[in-house]
């Protein structure tokens, strides 16, 4: 998937998804133009997906199961599930993976959200300025490495 960028007006909220920095700057500065107030920067960066958090799992569950098993039983089920080994760990930790990402895709339920890094600054011309400074390249200053959002 080829990398999307996203705006923010306040260097805090990012909006969109568009398939280059110039897309987002050219939406940004038409949001700019359209506020009350117009920011005097623009703030593009590259839209990271979030992790949806579905690796990892298996001992939780393994250990929820010998707890249900030993809450039903009592004593005799008190070593159930104790003893698995890492490599077997590590299989159930993919299956799990694949199944719960199944699951999201199927529901959609996969984060919405996403972090934004590779930030970079660009002033908002003023009224006055847009049509003097329409041809001139925008040189964006780094701000920052990594924003979630």
């Amino acid at each position: 998937m080829p990398a999307r960028y996203a705006y923010s007006l306040n260097g805090e909220n990012y909006l969109g998804a568009f398939t280059t920095r110039e897309e987002a700057l050219a939406a940004g500065l038409k949001d700019a133009h359209e506020q009350l107030t117009p920011p005097l920067s623009i703030f593009i960066g590259r839209r990271v997906e979030a992790d949806p958090h579905i690796a990892g799992h298996a001992r939780t569950l393994l250990r929820e199961i010998a707890w249900q098993a030993h809450d039903e039983v009592g004593s005799p089920a008190a070593q159930y599930l104790n003893h698995v080994n890492d490599q077997a760990i590590a299989e159930l930790d993919r299956d799990l993976e694949a199944v719960l990402l199944t699951w999201l895709r199927r529901h959609d339920m996969l984060p919405k959200f996403f972090n934004v890094d590779g930030i970079a600054e660009y002033p908002v011309p003023m009224p006055s300025e847009r049509a003097a400074h329409a041809d001139q390249d925008r040189a964006p200053r780094e701000v920052s490495q990594s924003l979630g959002t």
